[in-house]
């Protein structure tokens, strides 16, 4: 099979873009307000600041497909702010910024679990469904996004069973712990400090303790250089 000549204008394969992304004015716009690292790790923050508040009214009031539906946008701004920062090549981020396809989640997401999360992340993990079967919190996350008939099943089960519902102020403190993480990466990279050495500092931070404990039964030198 005949390999696909590149396109001229992104470097991203796949993407059918007849002109390079910073052509266009809105793109131009998007670029300068977050293509500096520090804003926009800020501007992300922000913006799951408000989510996190929108969500905790809906808990208040027991919105249950209020709360679940606005997951998938926390995720994904938390993944795709991290590949910005530290996975996507210079040419690649005009491309990310416009939303052109391919600029799949799903893609996103493996990239940052293997570079940053180093294999740890649990978004594919196959876990148990309500009603039997099995299902990944990113198709759950899919789903939510697109309003789903599926979607609406999990919803009715979570409402009907206050079970389901135990994890939902911890998902919220898990939420607010990434912002914290964004904070960390923004007065970083307003200090000055270069991308690899801010990425070693991320990639730490999102280690679990089990990652730290068995560093230390590691044999002196074996394993990870020090960072």
């Amino acid at each position: 099979m005949a390999r696909k000549k590149p396109n001229p204008y992104c470097p991203v394969l796949g993407c059918g873009a007849k002109r390079p992304h910073l052509d266009d004015p809105t793109i131009q716009s998007v670029y300068r307000q977050f293509s500096d690292p520090s804003t926009l790790a800020l501007r992300v923050k922000c913006a799951i600041v408000e989510l996190i508040s929108s969500l905790e009214t809906d808990l208040r009031e027991r919105l249950v497909f209020a709360y679940l539906s606005r997951l998938r946008q926390t995720e994904e701004l938390y993944y795709r702010a991290l590949y910005v920062l530290f996975i996507a090549k210079p040419q690649e981020v005009p491309h990310v910024f416009s939303g052109v396809l391919p600029n799949g989640f799903r893609a996103i997401y493996r990239a940052v679990n293997s570079d940053i999360f180093e294999g740890r992340g649990e978004l594919e993990t196959p876990q148990p469904g309500l009603s039997g079967g099995e299902f990944t919190a990113l198709q759950m996350l899919n789903d939510s996004a697109h309003a789903s008939f599926p979607f609406f099943l999990t919803c009715i089960s979570v409402v009907r069973d206050p079970e389901y519902q135990k994890d939902f102020d911890k998902i919220l403190t898990h939420l607010k712990i990434r912002c914290s993480y964004l904070n960390y990466m923004e007065q970083a990279f307003a200090a000055g400090r270069r991308k690899e050495d801010v990425m070693v500092g991320v990639k730490n931070i999102h280690k679990p303790a089990s990652a730290w404990v068995q560093k230390s039964t590691e044999p002196h030198g074996a394993g990870n250089t020090p960072g």
